[in-house]
């Protein structure tokens, strides 16, 4: 038997080894194309379409997102809402000893205090106003980068000025820090990009006059420019949808802003008080969660719960807990093989009130705790 040459051994065991890294790098970018979710629309180097694009032919749909708050999460501090929300208006900080006055400033709310060398302005106010109305602060750095301070007042839809959320925490009695939270310019970018349907950043430095406010249907829809463009073509075509998604990739999606389990930095506890403002994080801790694929319907379709289950993505929130719980009891229906019933209550009754119960986050704020589960707590007069 002849021997095969040295040289042809080798040079077969090292053809074959970059075979086989060619064909792990293909793997490798499938699967990144897969698992890695794709870099925010909102973060897109081209503006998405105007949403009078999507009203052309979505005009019902448009027309009711109006009246959502997600419509509203950024505006100009000079919207006569902002205005009539600070201007002329004096907040005393209590725990700390330091007012703060609001006056009309050429192109935002001047802030006004003996705690700070001189006024300052906010030109944006972050949220709809249905939990709050929170002023920013934006300067550049000095690497030409866009950084900001979460104001520490804001305006409450009682009417009331108040201290913002975290900022009870806040000790400082003179200085830039008395005026807020001192956000980096990675923070800042976080903070505009989850009230923005696009936002354009130049090395780090926003460009103001770009920002597209508000949460706007390429938001959440991300094959919307691509819909458009097809429409314009005459070309088949439909839009994203969510219930094409998994429960785990829908609500992920709506984690991008309202938090997802990884980003919380440790293990998810129901003693962690700021759950309540992360509905994603809590909902899917929840048994009904991650049991839902155990569950078939009246109608035969498996049971499916994400955060589109009980909110309307295109308009106002229910607050009649009767709308709720009817998802919770479209599963909860033990006499026909399904969920079990709740043993201490009636199906007539309001599940929320024990399962999802309203909690404090300040003086002015109370958050629906949406990790549903069997809790030791007294109802709360929120859900009654």
């Amino acid at each position: 038997m002849n021997e095969i040459p040295a040289k042809r051994v080798w040079t077969t065991i090292a053809t074959s080894i970059i075979a086989l890294l060619g064909a792990f790098a293909v793997w490798a970018s499938f699967s990144h194309e897969f698992t890695t979710p794709p870099r925010p629309v909102v973060l897109s180097r081209h503006s998405t379409n105007s949403q009078h694009r999507c009203a052309e032919c979505h005009s019902d749909i448009t027309d009711q997102f109006a009246q959502a708050p997600h419509s509203r999460t950024l505006s100009r501090a000079t919207a006569p809402e902002n205005q009539e929300a600070f201007v002329g208006r004096t907040f005393h900080n209590d725990l700390t000893d330091v007012s703060y006055h609001y006056e009309a400033g050429k192109d935002g709310i001047d802030i006004i205090t003996d705690a700070y060398s001189r006024k300052v302005s906010a030109k944006w106010i972050f949220g709809s106003g249905t939990h709050a109305r929170t002023p920013l602060i934006t300067w550049t750095d000095r690497d030409g980068k866009t950084a900001g301070i979460e104001h520490s007042v804001s305006s409450y839809p009682s009417g009331e000025l108040g201290l913002t959320l975290g900022a009870e925490d806040q000790k400082e009695t003179s200085g830039i820090y008395c005026l807020g939270a001192v956000r980096g310019p990675a923070e800042t970018v976080n903070c505009f990009g989850c009230h923005s349907t696009h936002l354009p950043v130049e090395d780090g430095r926003l460009a103001m006059d770009r920002i597209v406010p508000n949460i706007g249907c390429a938001r959440c829809h991300w094959n919307t420019t691509e819909h458009v463009h097809e429409m314009d073509a005459d070309l088949p075509t439909t839009i994203e949808r969510f219930s094409e998604l998994t429960p785990e990739q829908s609500v992920d999606r709506c984690g991008e802003c309202h938090r997802r389990t990884e980003e919380m930095g440790a293990e998810v506890s129901p003693e962690d008080k700021s759950l309540g403002r992360f509905a994603p994080v809590g909902l899917t801790q929840s048994p009904c969660f991650q049991q839902q694929g155990s569950v078939t319907l009246s109608s035969g379709a498996q049971a499916r719960l994400d955060c589109t289950s009980c909110h309307n993505p295109h308009g106002p929130t229910s607050h009649d807990w009767r709308d709720h719980a009817a998802v919770c009891l479209d599963c909860h229906d033990g006499a026909h093989d399904r969920a079990a019933n709740c043993p201490k209550a009636a199906r007539t009754d309001n599940c929320l009130t024990c399962h999802m119960p309203s909690v404090p986050a300040n003086k002015h704020l109370h958050f629906t705790d949406h990790w549903i589960r069997i809790r030791d707590t007294e109802p709360t007069p929120e859900n009654q």
